[in-house]
């Protein structure tokens, strides 16, 4: 008797071992694609934070332009041959930079982005560049980016105190005034915003009027998508004139499509989905594989092929459902922790989250079909 006991308790044992490593299969896969996708979509946001803050209705880059990192200068005078246009109300030359940042605390050093922008108008909608615009015209001064990664100092804490830190950038003494919030991508790890005249005397082998970006403010009623190709034949070949939307296009286009990083992110989204397609069906084809003279049984009773395929389905279900609540709660403790450590723009977003689920419920539907082939062609007189 207590021998039948301990293999009805092993028996319990093994199956519920088997209902966990499926959920837990499940919630892998899930964390997985989470992890994945919010990785992606913070390259794409993080990559466009600086396009999202232009204040212009068409940009102007050079026309072998790839990336913000990869700028490419020309000349502001194929900039300012736009001024005399009906449909052009002003036109402002953006200088991009990247230099040296020696963290004032630590004495380390790191890599960082300079802008370089016109101050009499505003040219940049970021945090304080407007209210700032008087002060950066004085020399050497700058607004640091407060949402840069860790490893430049604490720049923000001094200004935050009511200090006017100096610290040594491109290995000139430059003092901070303010702060901004342009945000660390996967190429750029902090930036900072100074004059057109501070830029050069940072990058003294820049010279004056040769610049990486135009940007176009466009007279009242102009469409900038009518405009544009107007704009396009006063200037020329060397550069190109793009809308706003064009341009932040331009450059996830490059991170998806130039760099390896967007195919990997994509690669580890499927890797991610056979993940637990895999591990559902073979917990799921063992489970009706070992259960196949009960499922015979029913079907021998009267049970159609359809209610016995309602079971199996009915399993993928919960199984689903129990693996990508706890799967997003992890993915959730990890973005934060992420978001921590890197500044990433990572967030849990409804429209992923119920892509993710219909992603989830498909799979585990996918595996319970395929596992219960071997069901729906049995006889019952085969198994017994």
């Amino acid at each position: 008797m207590s021998q039948k006991i301990r293999l009805s308790w092993l028996q319990l044992s093994h199956e519920k071992a088997k209902l966990f490593a499926a959920i837990a299969g499940v919630m892998v896969s899930v964390v997985l694609m989470w992890m994945q996708l919010g990785l992606m979509n913070a390259l794409f946001s993080s990559a466009v934070m600086f396009h999202d803050r232009l204040s212009a209705d068409l940009v102007v880059v050079h026309s072998q332009y790839e990336s913000i990192l990869r700028s490419r200068s020309f000349s502001a005078r194929l900039l300012y041959r736009l001024r005399g246009s009906e449909f052009v109300e002003d036109v402002v030359p953006v200088y991009i930079g990247t230099t040296d940042w020696k963290n004032p605390s630590t004495g380390g050093r790191k890599s960082i982005q300079v802008y370089g922008i016109e101050t009499q108008k505003l040219t940049l909608s970021a945090l304080g560049v407007n209210e700032h615009r008087q002060g950066l015209r004085e020399e050497d001064t700058f607004l640091f980016d407060r949402l840069a990664r860790p490893g430049f100092g604490e720049v923000p804490q001094f200004i935050a105190d009511g200090q006017e830190p100096e610290v040594e950038i491109n290995r000139r003494r430059m003092r901070a005034i303010g702060v901004t919030e342009l945000g660390s991508s996967f190429g750029v790890d902090g930036n900072v915003i100074t004059s057109e005249a501070n830029f050069l005397r940072l990058f003294s082998q820049r010279r004056s009027g040769v610049i990486d970006l135009g940007l176009i403010s466009l007279s009242e009623g102009a469409e900038p998508a009518v405009v544009r190709p107007q704009l396009q034949a006063a200037l020329g070949k060397e550069v190109q004139v793009l809308t706003r939307e064009e341009f932040r296009s331009l450059e996830i286009d490059y991170w998806q499509k130039a760099t390896p990083i967007g195919v990997i992110f994509s690669a580890g989204t499927v890797v991610g989905f056979f993940i637990g397609f895999i591990v559902v069906y073979q917990i799921l084809y063992t489970d009706v594989t070992n259960h196949l003279p009960q499922f015979a049984t029913m079907k021998a009773m009267g049970f159609s092929g359809r209610y016995l395929v309602r079971v199996v389905l009915g399993q993928s279900f919960w199984l689903a459902v129990l693996g990508y609540v706890p799967g997003t709660i992890v993915a959730g403790l990890l973005y934060s922790g992420l978001k921590a450590a890197t500044q990433l723009p990572l967030e849990l977003s409804l429209l992923r989250g119920v892509a993710l689920a219909l992603a989830t419920l498909f799979m585990c539907a996918m595996s319970g079909l395929l596992a219960i082939r071997k069901l729906s062609s049995a006889d019952p007189a085969d198994v017994f």
